[in-house]
């Protein structure tokens, strides 16, 4: 016997009607919860990410050159830097993997591709590459591409598995709000009505059509055929709120959002303590994704001679975190004034425009700063030129 997909799912037998819309319905709501919670978190690292400016060294000398470019204002002539980064993470959380080809000096995202990956001798290789409609005849080597692989193992299935738990309860949540909350009632029907030849389509529209536009508006008025009385009944359970299915949706979203190192509180938008779960995010989340994305980039673009000598691409991700200048004046401070930093590169960690000056560039220290060498000398009152 072959595999019966309804079966599967509903556990009934083949000669039981099923209702197509039900089925839909149900799979649409399980499915609908799950990607709600996974857009939430891919788009949170979306945001973060694309905040970043992707830095090219050459010698570990900082510049501005074609790489540069494509990785911060244009990858490709339809997209910004922006969009083409949020489909690259979403890409990357949705399926655990994604392919960025790079044809005619411009780089895209792949929505669909084979990979050929069945031995470890030889170089792997995709083919049917396709973006938007459009399916490329080449197929591609591992060396001409990035391909950036999130995890291992694709924890999303895990996930799902999970997850697949809580659509049922989720479900249950709400046809018990609808119970609780929903119109009950008794439609008394004289025998004598059953016996007539249009019984069946009175009762059908009444059911149907009537009660359901009485029970939907405010203000209505129920008509009711010779044979047919109606009595409400008191609804005297205690009325629910939509509290406990918002509850269950947060815990997906919960679950989710751990699975992926994102706290809790930012994908569900809570705004207490959102620096400390910045700087967790940061550290679990998107420190461990651009080490992954800036290895895959630097790999793929030099040779290892160049690297050797500091090329290499660096992704800063110090513009994700909100920087109050009020806030950190006193730390400002002592960042120049013991030469950490110089006067530009404190601009630009909080997003302002760079001084185009000499001054600007260079870097400070107090005289409250000293070696200990020099202290020692102070100390026992000697001098450079004292013998």
């Amino acid at each position: 016997m072959g595999f019966n997909f309804w079966r599967w799912i509903f556990g009934k037998k083949v000669s039981e009607k099923v209702d197509m819309k039900t089925i839909c319905h149900q799979l649409t709501n399980e499915i609908m919860a799950r990607e709600l919670a996974m857009n939430i978190v891919a788009n949170k690292v979306g945001n973060a990410v694309s905040k970043c400016e992707f830095r090219i060294y050459y010698e570990n000398k900082r510049i501005k050159d074609e790489e540069w470019y494509r990785w911060n204002i244009q990858p490709n002539t339809n997209q910004s830097a922006t969009v083409f980064i949020h489909k690259l993470i979403h890409k990357l959380y949705s399926t655990n993997e994604a392919l960025v080809i790079v044809m005619a000096n411009e780089m895209f995202v792949a929505d669909d591709y084979t990979k050929h990956d069945s031995t470890v001798l030889f170089e792997h290789s995709f083919s049917n590459v396709s973006v938007d409609n459009y399916t490329f005849a080449k197929t591609f080597r591992m060396s001409e591409v990035y391909y950036f692989e999130l995890n291992s193992k694709n924890i999303r299935n895990y996930l799902n598995g999970v997850l697949t738990l809580y659509s049922g309860l989720i479900n249950a949540a709400y046809s018990s709000y609808l119970v609780a909350n929903g119109n009950k009632g008794i439609l008394k029907i004289e025998q004598y009505k059953e016996n007539e030849d249009d019984f069946a389509e009175q009762f059908s529209q009444m059911v149907n059509e009537d009660f359901k536009k009485f029970f939907s508006n405010a203000n209505a008025v129920m008509p009711l055929y010779e044979g047919f009385e109606y009595k409400q009944l008191d609804n005297k359970g205690t009325q629910q709120t939509t509290r406990d299915f918002k509850e269950l949706l947060n815990d997906v979203i919960e679950l989710t959002a751990d699975a992926y190192g994102v706290p809790a509180s930012i994908a569900k938008g809570e705004v207490q303590d959102t620096s400390k779960a910045i700087d967790e995010m940061l550290t679990f989340c998107i420190d461990p994704l651009v080490s992954l994305l800036e290895a895959e980039i630097i790999r793929k673009n030099w040779t290892k001679d160049q690297i050797l000598k500091g090329t290499k691409i660096k992704i800063n991700t110090t513009a994700i975190k909100h920087i109050d200048l009020f806030d950190v004046a006193t730390p400002v401070d002592k960042l120049i004034s013991s030469a950490f930093s110089c006067v530009n590169d404190i601009r630009e960690a909080a997003n302002m425009d760079i001084i185009n000056e000499p001054w600007a560039y260079q870097f400070f220290m107090t005289k409250n700063y000293s070696t200990i060498d020099d202290l020692m000398k102070t100390l026992k009152g000697g001098g450079e030129d004292e013998k």
